[in-house]
């Protein structure tokens, strides 16, 4: 009788690429061109978006992670709509300090670029924008669940922003006659944004 043959070994899937639902607390606007009733309005607000990302498993405990998420909100304050919009780029790497057969948990780290607009639709006044760019630093932990071909994910992270409000892009005839401080994007110079994400992921 011959021999059975030997199972194959397991495919090594070091690969994953996925979507995530994201939420993004970031300080509240304080517009400088109109104002907000701020009774309706907090310290910070929560931007909702979607992201995507990849994930390569560079060695036995770590890995690496190229993603852009975005975020949108909605101001209304009577017949006025102000949006807000954010979209990042980032790059990071991620060191697992606990790795069982199915569940993985990191600590992650890394830097990217951030793009933020704003547009104002003013009762009884032309429409305009911001745009402000800026960089980014995070630290966070995530969480992994990995199936065969399928992977769950969760992060939580803090993100560290520098805006460079000095320059400014507005366009539009709300900001055709004004100057100064009033172009300006009404967001600091240094913000701290809280993220959190879920997400679904396809391994291979």
């Amino acid at each position: 009788v011959e021999p059975r043959a030997r199972r194959s070994e397991p495919r090594l899937r070091n690969f994953m690429v996925g979507v995530e639902g994201v939420g993004l607390q970031v300080p509240a606007l304080r517009p400088r061109i109109t104002t907000i009733d701020p009774r309706f309005l907090g310290r910070s607000v929560t931007l909702g978006g979607i992201g995507l990302f990849g994930r390569w498993q560079a060695a036995k405990i770590v890995g690496l992670e190229l993603g852009v998420r975005s975020g949108s909100l909605r101001y209304r304050n009577a017949a006025d709509v102000i949006s807000q919009d954010m979209v990042m780029g980032e790059a990071g790497v991620l060191l697992y300090l606990y790795r069982g057969a199915i569940g993985q948990f990191a600590l992650d780290a890394g830097g990217g670029a951030l793009v933020h607009a704003i547009r104002y639709e003013l009762a009884g006044r032309p429409t305009g924008s911001q745009l402000v760019l800026g960089g980014l630093i995070r630290v966070g932990a995530d969480l992994e669940v990995r199936l065969r071909r399928l992977a769950f994910t969760a992060s939580l992270r803090s993100y560290g922003v520098i805006s460079d409000v000095a320059r400014t892009r507005t366009r539009g005839a709300l900001f055709e006659d004004v100057s100064g401080s009033l172009r300006r994007a009404p967001v600091a110079v240094f913000q701290t944004h809280l993220f959190g994400s879920v997400g679904i992921a396809y391994r291979f």
